[in-house]
């Protein structure tokens, strides 16, 4: 398992982003010619040992060990330095246990490195708790996707309930084994955007100031193979870690076919796999100088 990280700085030209999107100084576009156009450049910053498997990330420190678990999802800050994230038990054969999934709280504020940990709220009827979005800073609430029920739920961190808010055929699974639906969850202009890792799709649903979708899906991609996690720039394009394809792949807000920016064809396929991809994608902090996209990758049997 290692610890990947694609610099986006170079794709700037060869995409053609309009400058006053990022407000991007001349000098550092001139440190970026030529346009460069994929394969990104792809740094390895940490390699985990065999059988690890990280699922989504924060931009942070993060150091807690978590009992009673052995898998940690979704991800999601809901004020500065505060964190939640799923926790449950999972199997590589068999998907996620029902009724093994909770929502915890880190609490980073006070320090980087001891976070306060404490439990959120209990999912009992969850299949497979998976992405996170902070929906409403004020009222407390986050939405929760469960890959296994093709469902999104609200979450309250503040009492603990939590409702089913979004149940769409969008969101599905379509396998009886590992079902894995709706994964990645971000929200963007009273819009909900997702992933669905088995019907290989990006999507958004609007949504009100409560979670409850405002209207249909509107399907944006279904060119994104095993869709895992992603994320969104400010223009709201969108870097997606694709678990079949073995790539990290570019959709333009309007969607349609996917540009492959890093791993398979283009680079060796164990740069971003080993049986499959595992993927997560973050944007790191202090754009211009740290504007990132990061992908993982796990290889089970080598190291």
């Amino acid at each position: 398992m290692r610890f990947l990280r694609a610099t986006l700085l170079s794709l700037l030209p060869f995409f053609s982003l309009p400058s006053t999107s990022f407000a991007l100084p001349a000098s550092d576009l001139e440190l970026h010619k030529p346009p460069q156009a994929p394969p990104l450049p792809i740094e390895v910053i940490y390699e985990f040992p065999p059988q690890t498997w990280v699922e989504n990330l924060a931009v942070h420190i993060l150091i807690h060990s978590f009992a009673g678990y052995n898998s940690l999802l979704g991800i999601a800050e809901l004020h500065p330095n505060i964190f939640y994230l799923a926790a449950g038990n999972f199997s590589l054969t068999s998907g996620g246990v029902p009724g093994s999934w909770a929502i915890f709280e880190l609490d980073l504020s006070k320090s980087a490195t001891k976070p306060r940990v404490t439990k959120t709220a209990d999912f009992p009827h969850a299949s497979f708790l998976n992405g996170i979005a902070a929906l409403h800073k004020a009222a407390g609430t986050l939405l929760v996707a469960d890959s296994g029920a093709g469902v999104v739920y609200r979450l309250n961190v503040r009492s603990g309930k939590a409702s089913t808010v979004i149940d769409d055929p969008t969101m599905k699974p379509l396998s009886p084994g590992i079902r894995l639906g709706v994964n990645g969850l971000k929200i963007r202009a009273r819009n909900l955007y997702f992933t669905n890792s088995q019907q290989g799709l990006l999507a958004r649903i609007p949504i009100q100031e409560d979670g409850v979708a405002a209207g249909p899906a509107v399907v944006l991609s279904r060119d994104v193979g095993g869709a895992d996690d992603f994320v969104l720039d400010p223009r709201g394009d969108a870097f997606v870690a694709e678990n079949v394809h073995n790539r990290l792949a570019f959709l333009r807000p309007e969607g349609g076919n996917a540009t492959n920016l890093a791993g398979a064809p283009l680079q060796d396929r164990a740069l971003l796999a080993g049986p499959s991809l595992g993927g997560s994608a973050g944007i790191g902090r202090g754009y211009p100088a740290h504007w990132l996209v990061f992908g993982l990758d796990w290889n089970f049997g080598t190291s």
